[in-house]
């Protein structure tokens, strides 16, 4: 089981490089795997997306930073590639202006969009605590729970 991580042009920040330890702890104490791929271009971004599809995570967190879209063709390119996805993805922002899904209206939407004003690394956090909780395994059909 897996998750991966698709970061926009921002992963060099300082701020940033710094969360993936204790989110790669986190993974890996609910027996998940977690891998982090950068991207600084649209093209980028579409290869990411493409290698997602061939090589499925469990759950992907995409991050696309203050990347860029600059025409109908790259909208429509993002979106199908999107739609194509074998599995959830979660949006992760610091600022509400770089989601993704209002720009390029995907048929295959968000699980859910974490955004976190100038707070990237909770947003992360937070949006690994809903990957891990989804892809937790149900509980057994003759378990109950009070």
């Amino acid at each position: 089981m897996s998750i991966l991580i698709l970061r926009g042009p921002h992963a060099a920040l300082s701020d940033t490089r710094s969360l993936y330890p204790s989110l790669r702890q986190r993974a890996n104490a609910a027996g998940q795997a977690l891998h982090c791929r950068v991207f600084t271009t649209v093209r980028d971004l579409l290869s990411g997306l493409r290698r997602a599809h061939a090589d499925p995570a469990d759950m992907l967190l995409l991050d696309v930073g203050d990347l860029a879209v600059h025409d109908t063709t790259q909208a429509r390119a993002l979106r199908d590639a999107l739609d194509s996805l074998p599995s959830p993805y979660i949006e992760v922002h610091a600022d509400a202006a770089h989601a993704l899904e209002p720009r390029v209206l995907p048929q295959h939407v968000p699980l859910v969009t974490v955004i976190l004003r100038d707070d990237l690394p909770r947003a992360y956090a937070m949006a690994l605590e809903v990957a891990l909780r989804r892809l937790r395994p149900a509980p057994s059909a003759g378990t109950f729970h009070a």
